[in-house]
């Protein structure tokens, strides 16, 4: 594994310059590359640093799959409002079928390699997509952190198609080494999605991008409905020291607001619900304009 030996400018005490070693990026410690030869990934790995994605075929059987799909569809119907029927969140828990996928070895390998030991799950969603479906935009998911993103992925999402992802059947696009860039991309990049390629690939399939990689997706052309998991984890360092989800709103009442910020009640973070299908659209454009601040 690669070292960074970088050298900080002396403490208060005037001692001299100090260096300090740390894992360069995306590099491959011994234990994620014995790992990841046993399960046939170490190709993969080295796609996902250079390109910013990576697709691992036949990873679920069709059997599961179409068990998998059926849940998500079953239990987008319980989400209300605008995704109903169309998104189901918060699926760990929900179905036993789902801590297979999030336990699967060779998604756990991708995912230390690119976020870390103790990565968080940071959502499980069950998209649906009919056929009509529009264009999803080219953005990044990481889109909360002000650039220059660092060079650490602070997360990583993988998708499990239910059927086979075709052109017509509204794949994930994504812009190959994108992630190189280190920010959003700008909205004339955004309208021209210079680059941009389709991911075809066999239901049951891993789809990884990191998460500052430039990805969307393509409408759906064909009859029936485009159902997708979609995992993404982020690092632990993301996590906040102490939790205070025991201060419900009847606390809060009457309280300054910017308490309710400091405990990220205000943004769109964490706010999906059994039954909401996704976060607080409401509070999205606010919490990524606070993040550029």
């Amino acid at each position: 594994m690669k070292e960074i030996i970088k050298e900080f400018p002396p403490g208060p005490d005037k001692s001299l310059k100090r260096k300090y070693i740390s894992p360069e990026p995306l590099s491959i410690s011994k234990s994620i590359r014995n790992s990841a030869e046993k399960l046939g990934l170490y190709d993969h790995l080295i796609f996902l640093r250079n390109e910013g994605y990576c697709i691992i075929e036949n990873v679920f059987k069709d059997r599961f799959v179409a068990e998998i799909r059926k849940k998500i569809i079953s239990l987008a119907e319980e989400s209300e409002g605008d995704f109903k029927g169309l998104s189901a969140a918060m699926l760990l828990g929900r179905d036993p079928i789902f801590e297979e996928v999030v336990t699967n070895s060779k998604l756990l390998n991708i995912v230390e390699f690119a976020v870390g030991k103790g990565a968080l799950l940071s959502q499980l969603l069950g998209g649906i997509r009919p056929q009509g479906g529009g264009n999803f935009d080219i953005h990044i998911d990481s889109a909360w952190t002000p650039a220059p993103l660092p060079d650490y992925p602070l997360m990583i999402t993988a998708c499990m198609p239910c059927e086979d992802f075709t052109l017509k059947a509204g794949p994930t696009k994504v812009i190959p080494k994108s992630h190189l860039y280190k920010r959003q991309p700008y909205k004339d990049e955004v309208k021209s999605e210079d680059g941009a390629i389709p991911i075809l690939c066999k239901k049951g399939s891993l789809v990884f991008w990191l998460g500052s990689t430039w990805h969307g997706n393509y409408p759906r052309l064909k009859k029936g409905k485009r159902v997708v998991l979609h995992i993404s984890f982020s690092r632990l360092m993301m996590r906040p020291i102490e939790n205070y989800d025991h201060l419900n709103d009847s606390w809060l009442k009457g309280k300054p607001k910017s308490i309710k910020t400091m405990l990220g009640r205000d943004d769109f973070l964490g706010t999906s619900t059994k039954f909401s299908g996704g976060t607080d659209r409401s509070k999205t454009i606010k919490t990524f304009n606070r993040s550029h601040s």
